[in-house]
C-alpha cells in the first residue's frame, strides 16, 4: 500500500484539473485509500497510485 500525503494529493488534483478533470480520494477506516476522476459527468475509477499516475500520463500530465 502506497500512502499519499495531503500536500502530494492536493498537487496531483491540480495537475488534473489543469487537464479539465476532478480527482477524487476516499480513505477507508483501515488505511486503504480509493481513487477516481471526474469529467462531463463521467466517472472513471482509478484502482491505486499507480493507476492514478498511469491515467495522469495517458491525459498528456506527469513524467
Amino acid at each position: 500500500m502506497t500512502c499519499v500525503t495531503d500536500k502530494d494529493f492536493a498537487n496531483l488534483q491540480a495537475q488534473f484539473a489543469l487537464r479539465g478533470y476532478e480527482l477524487h480520494r476516499a480513505n477507508a477506516p483501515d488505511g486503504r485509500a480509493s481513487y477516481w476522476t471526474t469529467r462531463w459527468g463521467l466517472t472513471k475509477p482509478l484502482a491505486d497510485l499507480e493507476a492514478v499516475h498511469d491515467f495522469l500520463r495517458q491525459i498528456g500530465g506527469g513524467q
